[in-house]
Order: structure tokens, then sequence, then C-alpha cells
């Protein structure tokens, strides 16, 4: 392939630029300022994405929107010698490592290898791609990968989302320090995990958030009523070296109806609530239908 005109200034930096995609023995791109103006056969295999829609694109909004800073801020700080990243791509959501070398003031060089396999076997040994260190439970990209394959599938099963927040974490950080916090959320996980049954995901999604996906056809009512005696399960003291670590927790219930939202809307709808609830000081339950 060929690059877009004269991204060098001349047919022969043209040329120069077109041989470094074709034997680059991996996924290759070649970018200006975001914009991605050459792309090899390789990056198209990996991403899944053709090269009519590749080539042109913004790198930063081909993977999930909260990876968007980290790789436009990886290409403006792109240096001769080589960065590595990790993102997510926005329509599968399969997990990427590119790595960034600068070819001149104005045309980086990236890098694009599947982290599928790695993913995979993290996935199968509970590893940290995959996993939270501190309470074993899935991590926030294995729930999103989750997500997105339930949001996605056109399954019309009934599904709702919990989320549980725990209000005075960061304090508890702070003035009791990092082992009580991570005792707590332990603690939490284990609570809530024992009230879910086999086909229902829970995983650590924030630092003091616990989100769960069921599979459940409950009415709001009676998601209800489960999110606020979870909420008051969860909140018992916690026993650390003799002493017990009082705190509260705010909880969402939310029904996803047949009409699948979006997974940006679901985040979104969780930002608001944890902001809300971390506003009027925790402790409540909110309900949402999806």
């Amino acid at each position: 392939m060929s690059l877009k005109l004269g991204l060098a200034g001349s047919v022969a930096d043209d040329a120069r630029f077109s041989d470094l995609l074709k034997n680059t023995p991996s996924g290759c791109v070649i970018v200006e300022e975001g914009i991605v103006l050459g792309a090899n056969l390789d990056s198209v295999s990996i991403t899944g994405i053709p090269r009519n829609h590749l080539v042109g694109a913004p790198l930063g909004e081909l993977v999930v929107p909260e990876d968007t800073a980290i790789i436009n801020q990886a290409i403006h700080e792109a240096g001769p010698g080589l960065s590595v990243r990790t993102a997510r791509l926005n329509h599968a959501f399969k997990p990427i490592e590119f790595t960034f070398r600068r070819l001149s003031d104005r045309l980086v060089a990236i890098g694009i290898r599947s982290m599928e396999t790695e993913h995979q076997y993290s996935a199968l040994a509970s590893g940290p791609l995959t996993h939270d260190p501190v309470t074993g439970l899935p991590n926030r990209h294995h729930l999103l990968e989750n997500l997105y394959k339930k949001l996605g599938s056109g399954n019309p099963d009934p599904l709702a989302l919990i989320a549980v927040w725990i209000d005075e974490l960061s304090t508890l950080n702070t003035e009791r320090g990092a082992r009580v916090a991570d005792r707590v959320c332990r603690q939490v996980g284990e609570r809530v995990l024992g009230r879910l049954r086999g086909p229902d995901l829970l995983g650590r999604f924030e630092d003091n958030c616990f989100l769960a996906v069921l599979h459940t056809d409950s009415d709001l009512t009676m998601l209800t009523e489960i999110g606020d005696r979870l909420r008051s399960e969860v909140v018992f003291p916690v026993e650390f070296d003799g002493t017990l670590v009082s705190f509260t927790a705010s909880v969402m219930v939310a029904s996803v109806g047949h009409q699948r939202p979006s997974v940006q809307k679901v985040l979104s709808r969780l930002d608001t609530v944890g902001r809300r609830a971390a506003a009027s000081g925790g402790n409540r339950t909110d309900i949402l239908t999806l």
C-alpha cells in the first residue's frame, strides 16, 4: 500500500514509510497528529477494522472512551525510543498493546499487538490482566468485556445490574491505612458474592465500587428489596486486629430491558449515580431502568 500524499515532503519518504508498514512483522500504523495515515494488513487483521475505516480515523477514537486520553497522550509524548500502552478496542473490546515510536516531528509509528491470548490465560488463572489483586474478583476490564457481550449479543434474556459503593473507603485508607481498606473490600466482595447465583458475575469495578451482572427477571419492586437488603448486609462492621471497622454503603439496582442500552450509557449512569451518592453522603439505594 502507499501512504497518503507527501507525508514527509518527498516521494522517497513516502516510499520509505510504505516499506516500513509492509515489512513490519506485526500490526503497524503511522499517525500524524493522531490521525491514521497508513495501516498494514496485520493491523487490519488484529483489530478487525477494515482498512478504509482504519485509515483516516483518529486512533484515540478507536479505543474505549476511558482509554482515549491515554492513547492520545502517548502519541503526543512519543519519542525515538519505544513506549508501550494497553487499551481496548471500542467495537469489540479486544485487549490491544500499542508500541509508540516517533519517526519525525509529525509522524509516529505505532505497533499493534493483540493481547487476547494473554487475556484468556489470565482469565483461566484469575491473573492480573482480568482479576483484581486485592479481592480476586474480575476487574473493570473483565466486567466491561462481559457487558459488551451481554448487551451486544441480541439475547433477549432479562438482566439486572447491582452496584455497591463503599462510601468511606478513601477515608479508611487515609486514616486507618491500606490494609484496613483492603480488608473491608475483601469482606464486602465476599458478602455480595455470597448472595449471587451461578450464572451471575461480580467484579470490582472501581476502587470503592463493586458491580454485579445478574440474570434475573425480577421486577423493580423486588430489585429494590434486594438492594436494600444487600446494603444492610454488606455494612456489618469488619474485624481488623481485634477492632471493628464501621462504614456505610450505597447501592444502585437497575433492570435492563429487551431494548439493550449501550455500554457507554451504562457507564454514564453508573458515574452519575456514584457521584450523586457521594455528594449526598452515601448510605442510600438508587433504582434505575436502563
